[in-house]
């Protein structure tokens, strides 16, 4: 997510944005031209990197759905209004174009937190839509985040299942 204005130890600083999307659009641009079939992206809806991608893969013409943990006016609350308007209204503009799903209640384990079901949660969905050609894309600055669930988790349960990840070094932009 871009940085709380607040933010004490900066992560993914507002200033990077443009730097970001652009190594974001690169990656999706070598992912059109080596791609075998159809691409499909699948994320959440935070401000930053969830965002961004979406977008980009809207402009590059691929099919892209939103996960959220929560409901999607407490989503926006949780991981995206701090922002500011602008990612409030982009948000909301994702969300009228884009098919989006919420994480089912969990009523039986309750082990885990909402961010890493969610995570859990958009993993098995893309590798259950063949997984072989699965690349997580994950813009991250290689830190454990401010709570359970975050990159640095999603990271290490795809690399549990074999999955192939790319990872933008957002302190390298």
């Amino acid at each position: 997510m871009i940085d709380a204005e607040d933010r004490q130890e900066p992560r993914f600083p507002a200033e990077k944005e443009g730097a970001a999307k652009q190594e974001l659009r690169n990656r999706l641009d070598q992912a059109i031209r080596g791609r075998a079939g159809e691409l499909k992206g699948i994320a959440g809806g935070a401000c930053g990197g969830d965002i961004l991608f979406h977008e980009l893969c809207i402009e590059r013409g691929i099919t892209t759905e939103m996960y959220l943990a929560l409901p999607a006016e407490e989503f926006k609350k949780a991981s995206v209004s701090f922002a500011g308007k602008d990612w409030d209204e982009r948000f909301d503009k994702l969300k009228e174009k884009l098919p989006f799903y919420i994480l089912p209640e969990q009523k039986k384990d309750r082990s885990r937190n909402v961010w890493e079901r969610a995570n859990l949660w958009m993993l098995d969905k893309a590798l259950s839509e063949g997984g072989r050609n699965m690349t997580l894309l994950a813009l991250w600055d290689g830190k454990g985040g401010d709570g359970d669930g975050g990159t640095e988790h999603m990271v290490q349960i795809a690399k549990e299942q074999g999955a192939r990840i790319e990872i933008i070094d957002i302190n390298k932009l």
